[in-house]
């Protein structure tokens, strides 16, 4: 299962995804590695592009969120901005703390 699309909806607007990893937690009943995990790796098998993205290797795209809190104690903590820094292309593109 992948979360996501590029329609938006007026509960969950574009920029706002944190909340569908929320719903596969919430209401699905994964647990959030599992939520984490369909959204990065799942979603990366889904457009064939796993030997690219996905997850942490040596010759991936370095695109990271780094999260000021722990989301697999508490997924909401992806919908703080506030305490997202976001690494794109190995460079630090908004660096909160």
């Amino acid at each position: 299962m992948c979360p996501g699309g590029d329609f938006g909806f007026a509960w969950n607007p574009h920029g706002e995804y944190a909340k569908d990893i929320q719903v596969f937690v919430d209401v699905i009943g994964f647990t959030p590695l599992e939520a984490i995990t369909c959204a990065t790796r799942n979603g990366a098998e889904l457009m064939r592009m796993q030997d690219r993205i996905g997850t942490l290797a040596p010759g991936k795209l370095a695109d990271l969120v780094v999260v000021d809190g722990d989301p697999l104690r508490d997924i909401t903590v992806l919908q703080d901005r506030s305490r997202l820094s976001v690494m794109q292309g190995g460079r630090w593109i908004t660096r909160r703390f």
